[in-house]
């Protein structure tokens, strides 16, 4: 996997394992989550769209498995850079 910079106010950015069909997306605030079963073409227009976080909302969030894997924002309240 890749990691990817989204231009998003929500979203930092995240990757994607197409054998796996998985998804990990970085908010802002440094929280990591994990999406499963997301097919391609979703996680393909995600990262090309002019709007991640609207297409994160409207067509990823809610729908596939996710599982929070990091904590988000240090303890100085500054955005994480860790990549997952």
């Amino acid at each position: 996997m890749a990691w990817r910079a989204l231009q998003s106010t929500h979203l930092n950015g995240g990757d994607y394992d197409p054998d796996t069909q998985t998804l990990m997306l970085q908010f802002v605030n440094g929280a990591v989550y994990r999406y499963t079963g997301v097919p391609q073409h979703k996680a393909d227009t995600l990262f090309q769209s002019s709007s991640p976080g609207g297409y994160f909302h409207d067509h990823i969030r809610g729908q596939y498995t996710e599982v929070k894997i990091g904590e988000g924002s240090t303890r100085t309240g500054r955005r994480s850079t860790r990549k997952y």
